[in-house]
């Protein structure tokens, strides 16, 4: 492929724009020769210290990815840096989708933008199914649905705007939405989430609450009287986190162990309910289960979701399923033991179902078969 072709179609996606079906091969054959070439350059006697330096690396040119654009010269040395990765998995898989066989009769596609939006007075909006251009106006606050399908606030600075009214975005079960806050900030909710603000932001802080998981690309705003800027907080279960402007995710499901703040920019305070708190640097996370700790994040692991894909890296089934379930809107079934295999992979979250049943079969370790809307595992 023409290399300003493989440009135009890179910043198109990136832009939020739908690619047809023959630029979407296109773009996939492309990124394979990528691979491919990569391969051919790589040395498979790879050190393991350098081998754990190369997972930081491939961690550090994942989370620029979600900031930053990158050039066809990065794409390579990604690739080279993924294919390399591949030879430390021992007893692994890794599975990029190329050509799947699908079965028509049982396939369930991959999940959609979609959410709905709950408005102050309680009224309830499916997003998905409104046109470009204004959505709402309430509290002297205009909503609007972009071209590229996210919302965004637009505050009229009338004396109405300063009455309190908090909204609701929320996303099904294959389901993920965008959204552009009062203040310019900018919340990416994955599967099954949820999150709360208000049409304005005023007084001292700013202040949301969310369920899910939800990916934050926050603004600074100064504080009335210019005295610095104004905090970001955002509660979740057992939580608060605070923030200036920063960019971050937290998973913080129901049927998830642990809640999971990931920092890949800028600094946040993590403050649980017993008031134990931590400050995080770039690429740490804190795992809040019955007490808080810090550790190194495995950025690529828990940002894929924003790049459209799934990332697994020594997971167990069990968390497969779970995230699995949410994206595709199907029940999981499954015996305790398997739940407990572990697997490595990374597969495009655009596939269908069947490409995940068959990237589980591939290992040989587990027989899964679809009925209607249950993914059912066995030995």
């Amino acid at each position: 492929m023409d290399n300003d072709i493989f440009k135009k179609l890179i910043q198109k996606q990136k832009d939020g724009l739908p690619l047809s079906p023959e630029e979407d091969a296109l773009l996939r054959q492309w990124y394979d020769q990528l691979l491919e070439e990569a391969l051919l350059e790589t040395d498979d006697h790879i050190p393991e210290e350098q081998g754990r330096e190369l997972r930081r690396r491939i961690d550090l040119a994942i989370a620029e990815r979600t900031t930053k654009r990158f050039q066809i010269r990065d794409l390579r040395r990604i690739a080279a840096i993924l294919l390399v990765g591949v030879t430390l998995l021992a007893g692994a898989f890794w599975f990029w989708p190329r050509k799947v066989v699908n079965d028509v009769q049982a396939d369930i596609m991959a999940g959609v933008n979609k959410a709905s939006l709950t408005l102050a007075d309680g009224s309830v909006i499916a997003l998905d199914d409104m046109h470009d251009g204004p959505v709402a106006v309430q509290h002297g606050v205009r909503v609007e649905k972009e071209s590229d399908g996210n919302i965004r606030y637009h505050d009229k600075g009338t004396q109405e705007a300063a009455l309190p009214a908090t909204n609701t975005i929320t996303t099904p079960k294959g389901g993920q939405y965008r959204i552009t806050l009062p203040d310019g900030s900018v919340a990416r909710l994955n599967a099954a989430s949820s999150l709360s603000y208000p049409v304005r932001f005023s007084g001292r802080e700013r202040r949301v609450k969310m369920t899910g998981e939800v990916y934050f690309e926050i603004s600074k705003q100064p504080m009335p009287g210019g005295a610095g800027n104004m905090p970001f907080f955002v509660e979740s279960p057992g939580q608060e986190v605070q923030v200036l402007g920063t960019h971050f995710n937290i998973n913080a499901y129901s049927d998830e162990p642990a809640v999971k703040t990931t920092l890949v920019e800028g600094s946040v305070k993590v403050t649980t309910g017993d008031g134990t708190s931590a400050l995080l640097k770039p690429g740490q996370q804190t795992v809040l289960t019955n007490h808080l700790i810090v550790q190194p994040a495995d950025i690529a692991q828990q940002l894929a979701w924003t790049n459209g894909d799934f990332v697994f890296r020594g997971e167990t089934l069990e968390g497969v399923l779970r995230q699995v379930g949410r994206w595709y809107d199907v029940s999981v079934e499954y015996p305790p033991h398997i739940g407990q295999l572990r697997f490595s992979g990374m597969i495009s979250r655009s596939q269908p179902l069947s490409a995940i049943v068959k990237m589980i079969q591939s290992t040989k370790k587990a027989t899964v078969t679809i009925k209607e809307r249950r993914l059912i595992v066995t030995d």
